[in-house]
């Protein structure tokens, strides 16, 4: 075996894993161990040595983002054979097979796919036709738990008979009108696309063994990710041949509060007593400093996999830790950080900021912005949420999917028909009555007194630009169709009639719709609308981010799995945020924020930074107290920051100033453990009233008699006595 040359990249432990091939095969990869590797090498060493076709091969892993990255590897390895691995997200794999089959359950193949958006308007319109109050319980909740029911394959029916209170039985209602709405608008959402393939299979055992048969081996990347019904579905698929390879690291267990069952890859040697179990120990990303200081972060957690990480990398520099004010002090010294190291030929895209909620990034990018550093945020308005682009698309789906009422409902009026309230309402009314799609009610031209003159006459030209392009979107190119649309209903006309500086910017949106459009159907051999929309409809955040700019990165820790950077900064390091309070908060969702906590610090390549604030404006004034989990990081790997920049604010700032100094965890990391002058240690970068900015190359003596050596950036080298000087560190 060892004349497959690809091996000999390999460590012993990862060789061992991608020559294993047969049989059931557990992978504990630990953070930065290379994963991926030993996922694309096992499948290119299946193909050699004959075990299978590269047709017989699944693997499936989470994002578009990491499918892309591993297929565009194997084909890398085997060149273009690798394009007839099946690698792809559950998502994806699932909406192929139900493309396949989907008559067998009673749709049509060109079922529209609803994003969470359009699956919570839909929720939120069956509240309002039935009369539910919007708080009892919230369109959010009931939407929450429509899609947790649907994880752990509960239909509708068996809902409601589960049902024990009133709030619950107003979303069993729910849940079964959203499910008869979905089947007449021939439409699924997310969760459908994974529960209807493992109910069709276990239906269907015929449909089953057609795909058990293809799928020889089958892999599955980040397992401790899977919920119940993605559990089921790799089971019902490895149930035959049992050669499933599970890849993943349960210190890396963050979605539990989606569905994530982290049992799934803890209890994997129960359900196949006969698996061997590979242990992925050896780091490729990070310093071994940041590795054992994330690593007593979760070392406590019960009935965690021990595991070590160790790595050849340098241990490295110790991890900063930023005691600040606020949290405009914390922003601030982070930019300023960022500025100083891009200053000293640092690229900004080296620098990723991570934060527990959404909320944090907003005083972040003030920071940013007001120093100039470029950055991208993750989790931002995504191209394809945008409104206009939102518009082109519900038209194309109405065309490859006329039953789409929803798709109709958003269209009818854009651009504007004069179709009031009453005639869509009217419209509604007619299929009802007749039991046919709104589109169908528009072709039966109504003669009603709620749709006459324009609105008549535009709702008649509207059928029929849908009608006509229909026949023939079959015949034409999938951008050729967009363009066509877009033409026929004035959409780019609408636009100019507005005049404004932002319709212009829209406009630019559409045809960059169309030029996305005319990319893909250049990468793919038979490409169609609906192979379009499908891709577009399961596009996530991280999928539309690109690595490749020269910005900074702001994302959740949530967001960061699976991504690395050369210097990473938490924020937020707070009891209140790390971890995240709710109410009743059990001892199994603590040990999920320790995992978040050590995904985000795994993040790190070479530099690590943590940091805090005294006081943060969270909900009104909110003090939590540094996080729980510092006390875990041994005081040697920490070097402790404080910074205060805006002594002189007035009123109510004042009063936390004392706070800020009152920040304690445990000895070592309390602020009064350190004088203020300690901080002024090489490489600070600090203000002088008199002469301006500079950077400080060196120090002598200590305490009162502190003298520091400081280049300025106006007149050069110079000693300065901290005592009696009036020095404001900018940046450590």
């Amino acid at each position: 075996m060892e004349k497959f040359q690809y091996l000999d990249g390999l460590n012993q432990r990862q060789r061992e894993a991608v020559k294993q091939i047969d049989g059931p095969l557990l992978v504990l990869a630990g953070a930065g161990s290379g994963k991926t590797r030993v996922i694309t090498h096992r499948i290119a060493h299946i193909i050699a040595t004959g075990a299978a076709g590269a047709g017989n091969i699944l693997a499936v892993t989470f994002t578009n983002k990491a499918a892309g990255e591993m297929k565009n590897r194997v084909i890398d390895l085997l060149g273009p054979m690798g394009r007839w691995v099946w690698l792809s997200t559950f998502h994806s794999l699932c909406a192929r097979i139900l493309r396949e089959h989907a008559e067998s359950i009673g749709f049509k193949r060109s079922f529209s796919i609803y994003d969470d958006a359009e699956s919570q308007a839909l929720v939120k319109k069956i509240y309002k036709d039935i009369g539910i109050p919007e708080s009892q319980p919230p369109v959010g909740v009931a939407r929450s738990r429509i899609s947790r029911a649907k994880d752990r394959l509960i239909k509708a029916d068996d809902y409601s008979g589960k049902a024990a209170d009133f709030l619950e039985q107003n979303v069993a209602r729910v849940y079964a009108e959203y499910e008869r709405r979905l089947q007449r608008n021939q439409a699924m959402d997310f969760d459908d696309l994974l529960l209807k393939t493992a109910l069709m299979f276990e239906q269907y055992p015929s449909i089953l063994e057609q795909y058990q048969d293809r799928f020889k081996y089958i892999l599955v990347d980040e397992y401790q990710d899977t919920n119940h019904v993605q559990y089921r579905l790799v089971n019902l698929l490895a149930k035959k041949d049992r050669n499933l390879c599970v890849v993943g690291d349960d210190d890396q267990s963050i979605y539990g509060w989606r569905g994530a069952d982290i049992n799934n890859i803890l209890d994997f040697e129960e359900e196949y007593p006969e698996c061997k179990i590979i242990m992925l120990e050896q780091n490729y990303r990070s310093t071994q400093t940041i590795l054992d200081a994330s690593g007593q972060v979760v070392s406590g957690i019960a009935g965690r996999k021990p595991k070590r990480l160790f790595t050849e990398n340098p241990d490295g520099e110790k991890i900063s830790l930023f005691l600040c004010g606020d949290e405009i002090d914390e922003a601030e010294a982070i930019a300023e950080t960022i500025r100083h190291k891009t200053i000293m030929d640092k690229s900004p895209s080296e620098f990723a900021v991570l934060y527990r909620t959404n909320a944090q990034s907003r005083v972040l990018e003030d920071s940013l912005r007001y120093k100039g550093i470029p950055y991208t945020i993750v989790g931002g308005t995504r191209f394809y949420e945008r409104a206009e682009v939102k518009d082109i698309i519900a038209y194309l789906r109405l065309l490859v999917n006329p039953a789409d009422d929803l798709a109709f409902l958003r269209i009818v009026n854009v651009p504007r028909r004069g179709l009031g309230k009453t005639g869509i309402a009217r419209l509604e009314s007619v299929a009802a009555e007749r039991g046919v799609s709104l589109l169908d009610a528009a072709r039966l031209h109504p003669d009603d007194a709620a749709i006459k003159g324009k609105a008549k006459k535009e709702l008649e030209k509207l059928v029929s630009i849908v009608d006509d392009l229909a026949r023939v979107s079959n015949n034409l190119l999938p951008q050729d169709t967009a363009a066509r649309l877009i033409e026929k209903i004035g959409y780019l006309e609408m636009l100019a009639d507005e005049g404004t500086p932002e319709a212009d910017v829209r406009a630019d949106n559409v045809k960059e719709l169309v030029a996305g459009i005319r990319e893909y159907a250049d990468r793919e051999e038979s490409p169609s609308l609906t192979g379009f929309l499908e891709e577009v409809s399961l596009i996530t955040d991280i999928d539309t981010w690109d690595d490749s700019a020269q910005s900074v990165t702001l994302m959740t820790l949530h967001a960061a799995k699976g991504l690395e950077f050369d210097s990473v900064f938490i924020a937020g390091m707070e009891d209140g945020l790390i971890p995240l309070r709710r109410e009743l908060d059990s001892p199994e969702d603590i040990d999920e924020e320790r995992r978040l906590c050590y995904v985000g610090m795994t993040r790190a390549k070479r530099k690590l930074y943590l940091s805090l604030a005294g006081f943060r404006r969270r909900w009104g004034d909110f003090t939590g107290g540094p996080s729980m989990f510092l006390q875990d990081i041994p005081e040697e790997m920490l070097e402790v920051f404080r910074f205060n920049y805006h002594n002189d604010r007035p009123g109510e700032r004042q009063d936390h100033k004392q706070s800020a100094r009152q920040i304690k965890s445990r000895p070592g990391l309390e602020s009064g453990d350190f004088e203020y002058s300690d901080l002024f240690y090489p490489g600070a970068i600090v203000l002088h009233q008199k002469f301006g900015r500079g950077v400080i190359m060196g120090r002598e003596g200590s305490g009162d008699d502190l003298i520091v050596n400081i280049n300025f950036e106006r007149i050069g080298m110079k000693s300065i006595m901290v005592k009696f000087a009036s020095l404001e560190i900018l940046a450590r």
